[in-house]
């Protein structure tokens, strides 16, 4: 703990920490090329760790033989389930497995399309956000549970392909897919990637905050919505993804500016939401 607030009063003093003054040596990989040699902000091996940690985790897929996966899948649709208090459903509708009956499959087809999944089988929709796309929208529940009810009663909005789509598009930006997927990335899409400062800025937040991700994805989220719902009359309703995915590459755009204006002795999940009342909600046409 003494290291930890050392490095980081040197930071905030110095704007500058070497990775060499830590004990261990970091081998060379993919991340540290893409972390190292920033003229403002070097990284120490415990922001470093915390980084990699995280790439690992989220860059999970969606595994339906993994019982813990399963799980999750089953506590979003219980939540929404109760959520819906809908009478016309039964007590015991669990979600679509091969074993389901055709009545209990119709039964929770109609939550899983209220969620915002394509089909009755929600898990053919997760081949892009992974794990971590479900992971989020579960954290979003628990923590917005107002806002996501009133998601539910937007008829055009599809929560769970925003989520999706959200979380798959933050993840690209902050070079947290495989390592394959990053190098693909790096060869055509490098104007949708975080800058090395802008990434250093996110791992030194990170450190401090586990939630760091899933809570800049809630913010990128809450504010689609919000523009959504001023701009869900423009066009035709049923081709709600054609408003929703400018506003979603636009919250991407938010972020990048969010940091690069950060203060490194600034809460950065407050600066965000700042930035999105500022330069994203009053200026998105």
């Amino acid at each position: 703990m003494e290291e930890k607030e050392s490095s980081k009063d040197k930071l905030i003093n110095k704007i500058r920490i070497n990775v060499k003054s830590e004990e261990q040596i970091i081998p060379k990989t993919l991340e540290e090329n893409l972390l190292c040699c920033c003229i403002d902000y070097d990284l120490t091996f415990s922001e470093f760790k915390s980084f990699n940690e995280l790439k690992k985790k989220v860059s999970l897929s969606y595994d339906n033989q993994n019982p813990e996966h399963e799980k999750s899948l089953q506590d979003l649709f219980n939540k929404t389930k109760e959520l819906l208090n809908n009478d016309n459903l039964s007590e015991t509708t669990q979600i679509t497995t091969k074993e389901n009956n055709d009545e209990n499959n119709k039964e929770s087809e109609k939550i899983w399309r209220k969620i915002g999944f394509q089909t009755g089988e929600p898990r053919n929709d997760f081949r892009a956000g992974g794990i971590f796309s479900l992971d989020f929208m579960i954290y979003f529940i628990k923590n917005h549970e107002k806002e996501y009810i009133n998601i539910l009663n937007e008829e055009y909005f599809t929560f769970a392909l925003t989520c999706i789509r959200v979380s798959y598009l933050v993840r690209t930006y902050l070079f947290l897919l495989t390592n394959e997927e990053i190098r693909i990335n790096l060869r055509f899409k490098k104007d949708i990637l975080a800058t090395r400062k802008q990434l250093k800025y996110f791992c030194y937040f990170l450190f401090d905050n586990d939630n760091l991700l899933l809570n800049i994805c809630c913010e990128c989220l809450l504010s689609i919505f919000q523009k959504f719902k001023e701009r869900k009359n423009i066009g035709k309703k049923e081709s709600n993804y054609l408003i929703i995915e400018p506003i979603t590459k636009n919250s991407i755009e938010c972020l990048r500016d969010s940091l690069n204006n950060v203060g490194l002795n600034q809460d950065f999940i407050t600066h965000l939401k700042e930035s999105f009342r500022l330069n994203f909600l009053n200026t998105l046409v």
